[in-house]
């Protein structure tokens, strides 16, 4: 069933064209890879979807209902959630304070008045309870992105969007990470859209691919079809 629709999504800088009629599907339920060169325009098409930016044109409609061009805000209060390539938790605040941010802030939390099971639980989630009491400019860079991902799930999203949470980490971490990602889909219930450039984790967790290039589709596929297609080794991964 298709819960997140995006139809020809144009998005211009200046004269500058970040995407160019865009088209995609999300299922429900599914973890979708985003895949593309660097500038191919895949953080620019979650900044639209997530209302950061407001298409030139095209729609995006989540669950049936046309939310192109809605507030961040409004965006994230109606089930669409998002991390950050680059993690800005509140640094003086414990990983406990980070995600207590989210819990109150979120009308989709139906215990307003009691967010600290709440967001002990979102904790436990990805990992992190242990460092419940601990100020989140002492983690570490994967304990930073697995905060970044607690923060976005304790607005208790439909759709989790992931911008390249695997950068920087080694391989065991990278492993953990996949581990999490999977098991977030399968516990929670989410679909997950997904930014990587770890083609290794994108082939094992990935459901379907979609490759953006010069910021238009170029394919889509399961990852076996796409890692083997000759546009996109010529445009992506080389031969």
């Amino acid at each position: 069933m298709a819960l997140l629709e995006g139809h020809g999504l144009w998005k211009k800088f200046g004269g500058v064209l970040a995407l160019n009629r865009v088209d995609f599907v999300l299922n429900s339920g599914e973890i979708a890879g985003l895949i593309g060169p660097n500038g191919a325009g895949k953080t620019t098409l979650f900044n639209v979807i997530a209302g950061a930016f407001k298409p030139t044109s095209g729609h995006v409609i989540f669950n049936g209902t046309d939310i192109t061009g809605h507030s961040a805000n409004r965006t994230c209060r109606q089930g669409i959630a998002r991390t950050f390539q680059v993690t800005r938790p509140f640094p003086e605040m414990t990983c406990l304070e980070n995600v207590a941010v989210s819990v109150i802030n979120s009308p989709r939390q139906s215990e307003h008045g009691n967010w600290h099971e709440p967001a002990l639980a979102v904790l436990k989630h990805v990992g992190l309870h242990t460092h419940s009491e601990t100020l989140a400019k002492g983690l570490n860079l994967i304990e930073k992105k697995r905060l970044e991902m607690a923060r976005a799930l304790a607005t208790k999203p439909n759709i989790l969007l992931l911008d390249e949470v695997l950068g920087g980490l080694n391989s065991q971490e990278i492993q953990e990470a996949v581990e999490l990602i999977q098991d977030l889909r399968d516990r929670l219930g989410l679909t997950i859209f997904w930014i990587e450039h770890v083609m290794g984790a994108i082939m094992k967790a990935a459901d379907r691919v979609i490759v953006l290039d010069q910021g238009a589709n170029l394919m889509e596929g399961t990852p076996e079809e796409v890692v083997s297609d000759p546009q996109v080794i010529k445009a992506y991964l080389g031969e």
